[in-house]
């Protein structure tokens, strides 16, 4: 009968939910003074033959926090104790934070004896959680919200923010929307998630595409600003342009070549104008590629190709949209 309970919540059993099924405190004593079972805390053990798991503690306090129940019937429960913060990063693979706590949010009051353990009481939505290796745990995104609001180092967040985002594949906006409300604590604008998250992935050796920070960033903020002017993208943009003129001023250029790049930049000044960010940040960086592709080549039938497929990126609905209303500006 334990070994029936045990299979289904990792080899381990409670004395509450022994005593449910007929056996007292004293028979799981002998059991653990004849090897059958092996005593993991107070009131919570392994059966023999189990293996031992990196979770098992994990595992171990968050059965402690509901004993009589079993895992199956916890898991299903609408507002279960999940966990939370640092623990519930670790289970995601985010980051690097260390701790010796346990923690976990619960959504009525609730005490504990064991010093390793540390409760939260917070509301969750359905939306908010999830189950990983058995476990209820806070979605990554709702991680992200709880560490920042607790005040994580900046460097620590970075690397979760890091790993939520290439690891996990959590949208942008969702890791915006997480950070947004903490953005002041960090050093950005108040409410400024994008623009933190650009900071983060910088911060924590992401390489940020230019289209990519640019679209983060949302808005034409000041930190949004800095933060593209002193990227490693732009630098070579600018680098790339200076190449560009030079080549301009001593080669011949064909007429394709030439009408790509009056039509990329006024594309640029068009999306700079309505502040359609993403969009510019897209025509630059596709631009910037043509470019530096055509430069490398060091022939005219090269560069010629290149402002072919430069033409073709605004050949395009949204190409053709941007370049009409371009050309229904002029005076």
């Amino acid at each position: 009968m334990l070994g029936d309970v045990a299979a289904e919540q990792w080899g381990l059993v409670t004395t509450a939910q022994a005593r449910a099924l007929g056996v007292p405190a004293q028979a799981m004593a002998r059991l653990t003074e004849r090897g059958s079972l092996e005593r993991m805390t107070h009131g919570v053990y392994r059966v023999a033959g189990a293996p031992a798991e990196p979770l098992d503690s994990l595992r171990v306090a968050w059965l402690t926090l509901d004993p009589a129940r079993r895992a199956s019937q916890r898991v299903r429960d609408t507002r279960p104790e999940v966990v939370s913060h640092r623990s519930a990063a670790n289970l995601h693979g985010l980051g690097d934070l260390e701790s010796d706590m346990h923690e976990f949010i619960t959504s009525t009051r609730k005490q504990t004896r064991r010093d390793d353990i540390r409760l939260h009481r917070s509301h969750l939505a359905p939306d908010d959680w999830t189950v990983v290796d058995g476990l209820p745990v806070t979605t990554v995104a709702r991680t992200v919200a709880d560490l920042a609001a607790s005040r994580v180092d900046g460097g620590h967040l970075a690397k979760v923010v890091r790993d939520a985002l290439a690891v996990k594949q959590v949208s942008d906006d969702r890791l915006s929307a997480s950070l947004a409300p903490h953005a002041h604590a960090y050093g950005a604008p108040k409410g400024e998630g994008e623009a933190l998250l650009v900071r983060f992935l910088q911060e924590s050796g992401v390489s940020v595409p230019l289209g990519r920070a640019v679209a983060l960033s949302g808005t034409l903020t000041t930190a949004a600003v800095q933060t593209l002017a002193s990227s490693p993208e732009m630098v070579r943009m600018r680098e790339t342009m200076a190449e560009l003129a030079r080549t301009i001023g001593s080669t011949a250029t064909t007429p394709e070549l030439t009408r790509s790049i009056h039509q990329a930049n006024a594309a640029i000044r068009q999306h700079l104008g309505t502040k359609d960010l993403g969009a510019m940040a897209r025509v630059v960086d596709q631009t910037n590629a043509a470019i530096r592709e055509g430069l490398s080549a060091k022939d005219l039938a090269a560069m010629a190709r290149v402002a072919e497929e430069a033409r073709k990126l605004f050949d395009t609905p949204e190409g053709r949209r941007l370049l009409e209303r371009q050309r229904q500006d002029r005076p």
